[in-house]
């Protein structure tokens, strides 16, 4: 039976599991029925290109690795569900976590109400990022409308090569590489403990709490972050900053750090990965006071993220660290030390990008609403993630926290 190197990230993603639900999460709605038989062969010609969605993880204490699994049928791609309410019936399936050592890594399922439908999609962390997940999707999607539109499935063109993260250098000079491999810096350590104020409900575990901006609101927002020399991301950290600030934890410590990750194909030529993987790397912004109102948190968040991003090995720093303690302990003490020497960021933000207008249109079918995020922290740590989603060249945002 075939195996697959488990990569750097995978390794970490699967150490995480304490940490967060290691599931990346979809749903998207659409006015008008999904046609299963169609989504099935879509889903099976992009499983069947790329092995690790298809493989079960074994955590070997030397050195762990993935099964690559050949069993697997059309009619296990994906399942169809009747239901009353289809955000309802959405919301409980992405609720659930798909078990590492699973024979397939994805689980996509059709909620059909009336002639409305919603696909949900949950894949395990440890195959791939937010980027390759959103890639993932898009070539679903392409493959659906191929098929409906009476196309070979088979002439879907979908991206081969490396999972490594070693990737990330391949396209810098020698001496840029060499130096980018020596940032053995632990970024995750900030020492920094607020905390979000959590109730003291120990039966929730898992919670989507959702907020749709409309396109009015995020155009405004651009613009007034433009005219203070900000991005539109740096206004929702900003946002989200004196927000969360206000209900943390009683401390007397009062920085606060918001920590995102940085996709690393940024120092890739194409912006790319060669293969579905994991590519991202810590980027804190350290708010040492917030200031009297929303105008002087700004400029301290985007003065902190400009610097970060005018930094040539943003997001590089802490990797060599991970890659060493992989190279010279087995996985198990490797593990171990990881634990030890690494701070899960209490509070994050992760920002998957602009979703294209046309992205996720099904053939005959109007996409209505989406959204996408990565993984659910347990308490006491808390993420807020967002899109935006471009339709009819309008920006519609949805958050989740």
């Amino acid at each position: 039976m075939e195996k697959l190197k488990a990569e750097l990230w995978d390794k970490v993603q699967y150490i995480f599991r304490n940490y967060y639900d290691r599931m990346i999460h979809s749903a998207v709605f659409y006015d008008g029925e999904i046609d299963l038989d169609v989504l099935r062969k879509s889903v099976y010609r992009v499983v069947t290109h790329f092995p690790i969605l298809r493989s079960s993880f074994h955590s070997s204490a030397i050195n762990p690795y993935w099964e690559v699994n050949e069993d697997y049928t059309l009619e296990e791609m994906a399942t169809k569900v009747i239901c009353d309410d289809i955000k309802s019936s959405a919301l409980a399936y992405l609720s659930k976590e798909i078990n590492y050592k699973d024979k397939l890594q994805f689980e996509i399922t059709a909620h059909v109400n009336r002639g409305q439908s919603a696909i949900t999609v949950l894949v395990n962390h440890m195959c791939l990022d937010g980027a390759d997940f959103k890639y993932v999707i898009s070539k679903i999607v392409e493959g659906y409308n191929l098929i409906a539109r009476g196309g070979d499935i088979s002439d879907l063109e979908l991206k081969q090569g490396s999972r490594s993260y070693s990737q990330i250098y391949k396209d810098m000079s020698e001496e840029e590489a060499e130096e980018a491999k020596k940032l053995y810096q632990n970024v995750s350590h900030t020492g920094v403990k607020n905390k979000f104020d959590f109730t003291d409900d120990k039966e929730c575990r898992t919670r989507f709490n959702f907020k749709k901006l409309s396109k009015d609101t995020v155009v405004a927002l651009k613009a007034k972050g433009k005219e203070n020399g900000a991005t539109l991301n740096d206004v929702f950290m900003t946002a989200y900053a004196r927000a969360i600030s206000s209900r943390l934890a009683p401390s007397d410590d009062k920085r606060l750090v918001i920590t995102s990750m940085k996709n690393l194909r940024d120092h890739i030529d194409s912006t790319n990965s060669e293969s579905i993987t994991n590519l991202t790397g810590f980027m804190p912004c350290v708010l040492h006071e917030l200031g009297e109102n929303f105008y002087d948190t700004l400029h301290k968040v985007s003065e902190q993220n400009d610097a970060s991003k005018q930094d040539k090995y943003c997001g590089l720093y802490g990797i060599p660290l991970l890659a060493l303690a992989f190279k010279l302990f087995p996985y198990s003490i490797a593990e171990f030390a990881i634990k030890v020497g690494y701070e899960n960021p209490l509070i994050g933000m992760s920002n998957i990008g602009v979703i294209p207008d046309g992205y996720l249109e099904l053939e005959g079918l109007r996409c209505v609403d989406a959204f996408m995020t990565g993984a659910t922290k347990f308490k006491p740590y808390i993420h807020d993630e967002y899109h935006v989603q471009r339709r009819n060249n309008a920006l519609h945002c949805s958050k989740m926290q």
